[in-house]
């Protein structure tokens, strides 16, 4: 006997509560209508409404139903589901088992009502998940960006009244963990910053305070303390019962110093019950359960002060698809079902800003645990939460104010679950006097010798002096932070550079600074860190997260996607080469979204690392030896793409010695492509660029078989390290310290040059200079004895510019070229045979393969990298075949090539195609070129492929 849809839809609430939700079936509403589920949460409705497939037009109906019920206003959230037929033979006693197994189809559907439905595929897990994520979708992004609008307004409100309350500078930036030596008085963006992140942490206090009203009757709404004679201290009085009866130190205490610190006027009084209202309305449209949203303004607030620490907001979806993936559970030796077990991780980011990773990571753990346990408890997943909060989780900032907004994000989403002591510490910067002498303090770098470190005293000032202590316990007990070891350290660290006008720590003031940065050089060497200070703090960070990491546990860090090929990274690839498994790396080949942070448009990857527990050999097979790289053609903009993109992933197992492609789709839209590499062949790879140079696997493959054994569809292709065919001239620093630039109008000298790298005038083949030098220091010589009459490109656009390397009719030097002669016995017709392969397809692909990129298409190619750059070794050329190479140079050298972009139909290229095809022996290099014009990199335009609906 076939089973009603109803049995249907109550053994699905049956199997939701058991998840930790509260699923009602067949509830009525206030208007009548009959829903399939209800899903009750902290005042909000989500339906779902269900189908079964036999029926006629099943998803159209589903949908249709879930579409009205959000139109009508019956709920805030809805869910369209389909079950497939088969359910319906199912015997009772086995419907639980087939409901957990069968895929169903679902299409959520949130206000703003799309135009049409977004079907994704999955077993009750991942509905579960999605549920339980949904309520983070019930603000569009236009309604969270209103939001940003409003609580931006209730900050310049507090703002502006503590600005005509003349509040001193220092009096704000203090407790806030910002050197007031560094905030310039005349700087009026400095100063205004200063002023709102301070009317940031209060106008956060008060949307937490008022979150509290809805589970502890002791905290009194902010109506009624607007009631009152003055808000200011209604305020100060009720943040000090919070704080000594219920706690959230790291919210409040830092809040009620701050407010402790401003004089009572009735001009705050006034500000502050002007916020009232907004923060009630934003509770009321429940936009704070979206928690990137005090971070998102916390960033915009920093401002120039931001700048300098290098500091970059995750974004939620970012942090959501990285540490679901670091916690596959599958990947990890422990019982998710046991809360005991779960609750006994440890967690930290060692720069944790907002907390958007930790909450994500604490979000994911509860996930794992709710879907082994079995069934799972509502009270263990309370107690799980409070044993991570308390205990589990470590969190480390210079900040105090990001301290507090860390604290915030763990607890808003979460007010019921008390959490007492928190540990999360403020972590000193700067030179601090220690028994009697100035001590430089890295922050949490710190940690790198070794020792215990005593943190900055961020929320408790009237102890006084440096004496160290968790920045949310009650009882205010110093303490030593000495973290134990951790299962993860998740991260997305500064990423300020020495290069250039050096801002590492460059928050300080710039005296300081210099001797910081000496101080921090020093201390490096003296504790042995493997890494190179050039590449920034993020490399540093990296060899800080290694020393406190456990065998088996893993890194999850968002960083440059310089890591990937840039010679600063070495130290830090080598590292992690040498001691960990990668398991993931990621990148984004969306040009709407190269970056995985909020406030930057810098390219961005994501990794994921085991450390390989040594000897390695006791260490048991774990799912996925190898490294997964994940070529993303859409880069999730909203946690619910992303936590399904991370259940695809999840579901892959590739394993064994042979490399695997696999596509990630979501519902009917493809979404990128991962590529499976085991362990021995990724760490053999001369960087880690190479998987992820493309979107496209026919790219990818062409890229590393040419690479690795010189070879294309079957052909041996002879290539060469460029450096065994001669020498690279000097960077653009060293010819402005040597010689002056001169006019073009200028009188010629005998240092001839080519400036700049102009779109539309660098279109041939062949160049001449366009420009002279005069020398200025003795090194000018010998700077010129480097000049080459190849130039090879160091930096450019992909999207905009035509040539990547060009002949000049005598040596030059560049600013934006690197020199390049030949070494003595090769002659022009050799030159010419190696400008006509790096411009062809298969020279294209090599360069821009071993790219270092910048930002999407701006990119560039260091010295150090280009020299071993794989290029056809001219030297084993027959003449035959050099005669035929220099005869279409010469023939080609004048003709204007078409933009990179356009070289699927640009006949100057297909003619060099040609001539490199037919010297070489090589099959039709048409197919190639396409390509290559397609990737979003080059022509900036996404990859899109839709499959038809069965």
């Amino acid at each position: 006997m076939s089973a009603r849809q109803e049995v249907l839809n109550t053994e699905l609430a049956r199997l939701l509560c058991q998840q930790g939700l509260v699923a009602l079936p067949e509830q009525r509403l206030t208007q009548g209508k009959m829903p399939d589920l209800l899903l009750p949460f902290r005042g909000f409705y989500l339906v779902i409404e269900a189908e079964v497939d036999d029926q006629p037009q099943a998803q159209e109906r589903a949908w249709g139903k879930a579409v009205e019920r959000v139109e009508q206003g019956l709920a805030h959230l809805a869910l369209a589901l389909v079950y497939p037929a088969e359910l319906r033979e199912a015997p009772v006693s086995q419907l639980a088992d087939a409901l957990r197994t069968t895929p169903l189809r679902f299409s959520l559907c949130a206000p703003p009502i799309p135009d049409k439905s977004d079907w994704r595929t999955g077993d009750l897990n991942t509905l579960t998940t999605t549920l339980q994520h949904a309520y983070q979708a019930l603000a569009s992004e236009d309604e969270v960006r209103t939001a940003v609008e409003h609580l931006k307004q209730g900050v310049n409100l507090l703002a502006q009244a503590i600005s005509a309350m003349q509040v001193p500078n220092a009096r704000l930036a203090e407790p806030l963990g910002i050197d007031a030596r560094a905030v310039d008085p005349n700087q009026t963006e400095q100063t205004t910053a200063v002023r709102q992140i301070a009317a940031l942490v209060l106008l956060n206090a008060m949307l937490f305070h008022e979150e509290l009203t809805r589970v502890d009757s002791r905290v009194k709404t902010l109506r009624t303390c607007l009631e009152t004679e003055s808000m200011h201290d209604a305020l100060l009085q009720q943040w000090k019962r919070i704080l000594d009866e219920i706690d959230y130190h790291a919210v409040f205490a830092l809040a009620r110093g701050l407010l402790e610190n401003l004089p009572p006027d009735r001009l705050l009084d006034g500000a502050l019950g002007q916020c009232v209202p907004i923060v009630r309305a934003l509770i009321r449209q429940r936009v704070m359960l979206r928690h990137d949203l005090a971070g998102r303004i916390y960033h915009l607030l920093l401002g120039d002060i931001a700048k300098p620490l290098g500091t970059f907001y995750t974004s939620v979806p970012s942090a959501t698809l990285l540490l679901r993936l670091a916690l596959a559970p599958d990947r990890w030796r422990i019982d998710w079902g046991d809360p005991a077990a779960v609750g006994r991780l440890r967690l930290a980011d060692l720069a944790c800003g907002t907390g958007t990773l930790l909450m994500a990571a604490v979000q994911a753990i509860v996930d794992n645990y709710m879907r082994s346990a079995t069934p799972p408890q509502p009270e263990h997943r309370k107690q799980l939460l409070k044993d991570l909060l308390e205990e589990g989780v470590y969190g480390l900032d210079v900040l105090q104010s990001a301290v507090h907004l860390t604290a915030s994000t763990l607890a808003l989403p979460i007010p019921e679950v008390m959490a007492r002591g928190m540990r999360l510490y403020t972590m000193p910067l700067g030179f601090v006097r220690e028994n009697g002498r100035e001590v430089p303090r890295f922050g949490s770098l710190d940690l790198l010798s070794g020792a215990p470190v005593s943190p900055q005293l961020s929320l408790y000032p009237e102890l006084g002096g440096q004496t160290a202590e968790r920045a949310t316990d009650p009882q205010r007990q110093p303490e030593q932070l000495h973290l134990p070891p951790l299962d993860l350290v998740c991260m997305n660290p500064p990423f300020t550079r020495t290069c250039g006008d050096n801002l590492l720590f460059g928050s300080l003031p710039k005296p300081e600074r210099t001797r910081m940065q000496r101080a921090f050089q020093d201390w490096c060497k003296r504790n042995g860190v493997e890494a190179s200070i050039t590449a920034g703090l993020g490399a540093v960070f990296i060899a800080a997260a290694d020393r406190c990491l456990k065998p088996d546990g893993r890194l999850a860090f968002v960083l440059p996607k310089t890591l990937l090929s840039g010679p600063a990274w070495q130290k830090s690839r080598n590292l992690l080469g040498r001691s960990y498994t990668l398991e993931y790396l990621i990148v984004s080949h969306d040009p709407e979204r190269w970056h995985f942070s909020e406030n930057t448009d810098l390219s961005e990857t994501l990794f994921v690392a085991r450390k390989v527990p040594k000897p390695r050999s006791k260490s048991r097979k774990v799912s996925g030896s190898g490294t997964l790289c994940l070529n993303l053609w859409h880069n999730p903009d909203n946690p619910v793409d992303a936590l399904l993109l991370a259940e695809e992933v999840r579901k892959l197992a590739p394993a064994g010695n042979t490399p695997q492609t696999f596509d990630l789709w979501l519902g009917d839209s493809k979404w990128g492509e991962a590529l499976y590499l085991p362990d021995a062949h990724f760490k053999s790879l001369p960087h880690w660029m190479l998987p992820c140079a493309y979107a496209q696997r026919e790219l990818t493959d062409a890229l590393l078989t040419l690479q690795t054994k010189h070879e294309y569809k079957g052909v041996k292709v002879p290539l060469a390290p460029l450096d065994t065919l001669g020498g690279l001239g000097p960077d653009r620093r060293g010819v402005h310290t040597a010689f002056h630039v001169l006019d073009p109008n200028s009188t010629p000298t005998q240092y001839p040059a080519f400036w700049g790298h102009e779109a539309d005038a660098v279109d041939t083949l062949q160049q001449q200079p366009n420009c002279h030098l005069s020398p200025k220091t003795h090194a000018a010589q010998r700077l010129w004895s480097q000049a080459g009459d190849i130039l090879l490109a160091e930096r450019m656009w992909l999207n905009t510019q035509r040539l990547v390397a060009v002949h000049m009719s005598q040596p030059v030097l560049s600013n934006v070229w690197w020199p390049f002669a030949l070494k003595h016995g090769l002659a022009t017709q050799h030159a010419k045979a190696l400008v006509l392969w790096q411009n062809c397809s298969l020279g294209l692909l090599m360069v821009f393969g071993n790219r270092q990129e910048t930002r999407g298409a701006w990119v560039s190619f260091k010295k150090q990298s280009l020299s071993k750059l794989p290029v056809l070794d001219v030297r084993k050329l027959s003449a035959q075949q050099l005669h035929q190479l220099e005869q279409a140079f010469n023939a080609l050298s004048g003709q204007p090539l078409l933009p990179l972009p356009q070289m699927a139909a640009d006949p100057v290229r297909a003619q060099i195609d040609a001539a490199v095809a037919q010297a070489l022996g090589l099959p039709d290099l048409t197919p190639l070129r396409e390509q290559l014009a397609r990737e979003p990199v080059i022509s900036l335009q996404p990859l899109r492929q839709q499959r038809q609906s069965a």
